[in-house]
């Protein structure tokens, strides 16, 4: 992935957010173990504050941090689940961090794009990139699209579900004008 301002300021403003998030309910994957869901704060911790998806997905590889079945009776392959969650949830955390960020430096909007190739067939998330939206809407969205279970069918959320390679940036161009 290619997180176009994940340096310092936008690394607090993440964390900022994951605190937040911590301190409520936070979000935890169905088929992490009772060991995983212990050890997934900290490892989401060290990868907002100086790593990235990568750095989480080879922390998550573990047999013994996930279920060996799905919801579904699936065997759980875990360095696929490591690598689809780390991506989510780092991603998740950096649209949170730089859309707080944007916000306290008086910006208005961003522009979702697409931040990696898939590696499977592109998703309905396509239709998001490219397009400018209000920060506010995209802070509103945090996870609104598939959380809590299911989440709320035709609401934004970037990323808009697990696996999404879309993210958000500064506006590059100019917004349209409205005369």
């Amino acid at each position: 992935m290619i997180f176009s301002e994940l340096n310092q300021s936008t690394r607090d403003q993440m964390l900022t957010t994951f605190e937040l998030e911590e301190a409520g309910t936070p979000y935890r994957s169905q088929i992490l173990s009772n060991v995983g869901l212990t050890a997934f704060p900290d490892l989401m911790r060290e990868a907002i504050t100086k790593g990235d998806e990568t750095t989480l997905a080879a922390a998550l590889d573990r047999s013994d941090f996930w279920l060996p079945y799905d919801a579904g009776g699936k065997t759980v392959n875990v360095r696929q689940r490591s690598e689809q969650l780390a991506l989510t949830e780092f991603n998740t955390w950096y649209v949170a961090g730089l859309a707080r960020k944007l916000k306290l430096e008086g910006e208005t909007h961003c522009e979702v794009y697409r931040a990696a190739n898939p590696k499977w067939e592109p998703a309905l998330c396509t239709t998001h990139e490219g397009v400018t939206y209000p920060l506010d809407d995209i802070i509103r969205g945090h996870r609104i699209g598939y959380w809590p279970l299911r989440g709320v069918l035709g609401k934004l959320s970037i990323p808009a579900g697990p696996g999404c390679h879309h993210t958000i940036r500064r506006v590059i161009s100019p917004l349209p004008s409205s005369d």
